[in-house]
């Protein structure tokens, strides 16, 4: 009898789901879609795919509708429908690669019993009906188009009056707490504060560079999509599907499976997309946590001010390979962005010193770039990279020409100004998952080198998502980080003073970046803040490149110093 009914179970299983085709298989195993259906941006990325789903269904004569016009309860009807007929065979395709499109739940009961949750913590905080909403539509249209079979929606079309979401186009609506009613007195109790919370931490479920650049004073606070969520809940890592390919030696994220362990995930000097283009760092496991007496391990966190610079006066107490998206052809411009899903630009660089103070959620640099690429015969450049706020101003000497970048560090994800993006919380890394200790190649400091040159130093290793943090358990220092389409930073133990004597080093907009000065100004209105349709002298970078384009290194620094005397200059 029992084997009859597990039976009698698959063959209505089969049934209802409809059998899936070869391309229904082909386009599940296809982790990273093609251009046509990405985006350099969320809302982009989302006008693409409504443009190929009203395409389709069109093709059937099936009706679509904008997100908004969509009821809470609507959006869950259509859901569970997909969710009767769901193909088994996809999830487990999914499901088995921990591929990010897998569904949580395995049951109708157990979605239709959350949703229930939902819909009466919403009724009682209207205003976060919008970004559930959002959330609930972004999730039917996956479901829709990654979880049926091909067969199955046709079946579906042809039910009377049957529509299809669509994706929202717009930037993704904010999940926040609402404390205080218009006369500015608390609304809230725990309790609700506590149901608010838990909404919004299904809402906010998605990587943010929110959770570790909002201000210190919001994480402070707790407030909603500001604190860094537990990636051990998850199994469908990486985040962004890892479209470069990179193996877990260069890129293993807390919530990928397997999980993690001692010697994944520890880049090192990287240069190039492939998954080759790094020099990885030596590690050897010393012992797992477990193994290892807590009292002598030091949590990865930052001073809430601090300066880093050699005693001897040298370069070097702080070094980076800065890792972001590719914005111009020759990589003066970037900076890191929360995915790796665009060519990127290297640069390797050593510091002078770094300055930063979480109080005036600022922070400084001040480096000696090492040319590559194209310009690797090239003098090496100067480049002081300072963070205020909500605004960043790259300042670069390039061969004797004084440029100003003026930046939304929020950056290309950033598609409804204004975006904000503000420095790294001094805790950022408070809940990272410890892994143990090793003996580790940490590049570049007190005149060392990368690679096997690296100064070996036994070190505690923490994971948080895609970060890969060290600390020292001898000088208690923060000592090394890693984050795949970030960067690697080096941090010298010796070099730390928990202090910024000049706090003058924070002034800002930096006065080359404003109007009247001899330089060239990319995105600077004329008082020196971000502007994204203002520029100033971008012909004097222009001539610039085309001359070393065609003559190369050769005569460069007297051509610069003419450069300004010959050329039409607006201060």
């Amino acid at each position: 009898m029992a084997l009859r009914c597990v039976f009698l179970a698959f063959l209505w299983t089969s049934w209802a789901s409809g059998p899936i085709s070869l391309r229904d298989v082909q386009r599940a195993r296809n982790k990273r879609p093609s251009a046509a259906y990405r985006g350099h941006s969320q809302a982009v990325m989302s006008r693409k795919l409504n443009d190929h789903l009203i395409r389709a269904e069109e093709r059937s004569a099936t009706r679509t509708l904008p997100c908004e016009k969509w009821s809470l309860q609507e959006l869950q009807t259509f859901m569970a429908i997909v969710a009767q007929h769901r193909s088994h065979e996809l999830q487990q395709i999914y499901k088995s690669s921990m591929d990010r499109r897998s569904i949580r739940s395995e049951s109708v009961e157990e979605f239709q019993s959350q949703w229930r949750s939902f819909n009466q913590l919403i009724d009682q905080h209207p205003h976060l009906h919008a970004p559930q909403q959002e959330a609930h539509c972004r999730e039917a249209v996956m479901w829709w188009v990654h979880h049926l079979a091909e067969e199955k929606r046709q079946e579906l079309r042809s039910r009377p009056n049957f529509s299809v979401p669509l994706l929202p186009e717009g930037p993704k609506k904010p999940c926040r707490l609402k404390q205080l009613n218009s006369d500015g007195h608390r609304i809230q109790t725990n309790e609700t504060l506590k149901d608010e919370e838990f909404l919004c931490a299904k809402v906010n479920e998605a990587n943010s560079c929110d959770w570790c650049h909002s201000t210190q004073a919001d994480h402070d606070r707790g407030l909603p999509g500001t604190t860094v969520p537990d990636a051990l809940k998850k199994f469908t890592g990486p985040d962004d599907g890892n479209p470069q390919g990179w193996n877990r030696t260069r890129r293993c994220d807390q919530d990928q499976m397997p999980r993690c362990q001692l010697c994944e995930g520890i880049g090192g000097m990287a240069y190039g997309d492939r998954n080759d283009d790094i020099i990885i760092t030596p590690c050897e496991i010393v012992a797992n946590a477990s193994e290892v007496d807590p009292k002598t391990v030091a949590k990865p966190l930052y001073p809430k001010q601090f300066t880093i610079k050699r005693k001897d006066g040298k370069q070097g107490g702080y070094s980076d390979t800065l890792i972001g998206w590719k914005t111009d052809p020759f990589c003066f411009g970037f900076f890191p962005q929360n995915d790796s899903t665009k060519p990127m630009c290297y640069r390797s660089e050593d510091a002078f010193i770094k300055y930063y103070d979480i109080q005036r959620e600022a922070q400084r640099a001040d480096y000696t770039i090492h040319n590559g690429g194209l310009f690797a015969a090239f003098p090496n450049i100067t480049s002081s990279i300072l963070h205020v706020q909500d605004q960043m101003w790259i300042q670069n000497d390039l061969w004797g020409i004084k440029q100003c970048i003026c930046a939304n560090p929020s950056g290309n994800h950033c598609t409804k100004p204004p975006c904000k993006a503000y420095v790294q919380h001094w805790d950022t890394f408070a809940t990272a998952q410890y892994l143990g200790r090793e003996r580790l190649g940490v590049e570049w400091i007190q005149d060392h080198g990368v690679g096997h040159s690296a100064k070996i130093m036994e070190l505690d290793h923490f994971i948080l998502w895609a970060h890969h943090v060290w600390t020292d358990p001898v000088s208690k220092r923060l000592v090394r980080a890693w984050k795949p389409f970030n960067g690697l930073q080096l941090y010298d133990p010796q070099a730390w003073e928990d202090k910024v004597e000049d706090p003058s080093v924070f002034d800002s907009p930096p006065e080359i970046c404003k109007k009247g000065h001899r330089s060239v100004r990319i995105n600077c209105d004329d008082e020196g803040n971000y502007h994204p349709k203002q520029s100033a002298n971008t012909h004097i970078l222009e001539a610039l490149f085309e001359r070393a384009m065609s003559k190369g290194a050769e005569g460069i620094l007297d051509f610069t110093s003419q450069l300004w005397e010959t050329a039409t200059v607006v201060v």
